[in-house]
């Protein structure tokens, strides 16, 4: 009889007991963008609203290359073939700031859902005019210590920020549906964690030299590391 209680014992635990599913394994992808083509002079604007504040030209650093790694500030690196749901809306917005009359940053990388949300800290009026081809997003007058404005993002892709009333003012938006994507830093760097174990495909954009693919292989339980360098500039803007 003991035995027997025992062994209802002994399967009554088993049965009880939580089924514990193991985490498939993940990686992270390190690196570095690169840039060594043909240096890309710096475009020189004349102002002619606001100038008083705004100043009498606008310089646009278009490639912004450091000197010691060549590495490119400013690409977005992302994996493609990820689809997973769009983000929570706990996510913190991204805030895109009229500053000294230009954008900052003038790359904002989110997901889906994120809020995008619009300051304006100029003494000066600025309209930010945010769309996605022929199709507007958001198009808003600021004026000076207006409230921020906000909207979530609806769809991935790739945003275009103006400002109607200065039109040297631009950046962009790039919207995911899948938190695999990296900025690179004034060095070239980024860091993309928590991928899946296997072959990806990464897409490198920037908004001035176009996007090219690559195909890496993400180890398990480490960093996988790539040097990505673009081709040459006329190359790159075909893509």
């Amino acid at each position: 009889m003991n035995a027997i209680l025992f062994l209802a014992t002994v399967m009554f635990a088993i049965q009880a007991a939580p089924l514990v599913h193991a985490e498939p394994p993940t990686g992270a992808l390190v690196g570095r963008v690169l840039y060594v083509g043909q240096a890309i002079p710096d475009q020189v604007i004349e102002v002619i609203r606001d100038s008083a504040f705004c100043g009498t030209q606008a310089t646009i650093k278009s490639v912004a290359v450091h000197v010691k790694t060549h590495g490119l500030e400013g690409a977005v690196v992302s994996i493609d073939g990820v689809a997973l749901p769009i983000s929570e809306p706990s996510l913190p917005p991204l805030v895109l700031t009229n500053t000294r009359c230009t954008f900052t940053p003038r790359i904002a990388v989110g997901m889906v859902g994120q809020q995008v949300e619009i300051r304006n800290d100029d003494p000066v009026m600025h309209n930010t005019h945010i769309s996605m081809g022929p199709r507007t997003f958001v198009n808003v007058a600021m004026i000076p210590s207006s409230r921020p404005v906000g909207k979530p993002l609806k769809q991935p892709g790739i945003y275009t920020v103006k400002c109607d009333a200065h039109k040297f003012m631009q950046a962009h938006v790039l919207a995911f549906a899948h938190p695999f994507f990296s900025v690179t830093d004034e060095t070239g760097a980024f860091r993309i964690p928590n991928l899946s174990v296997g072959e990806h495909q990464v897409t490198v954009w920037h908004d001035t030299l176009g996007a090219f693919q690559q195909t890496v292989t993400v180890s398990a339980q480490g960093e996988t590391s790539i040097t990505l360098e673009y081709p040459n500039h006329a190359d790159a803007r075909k893509k």
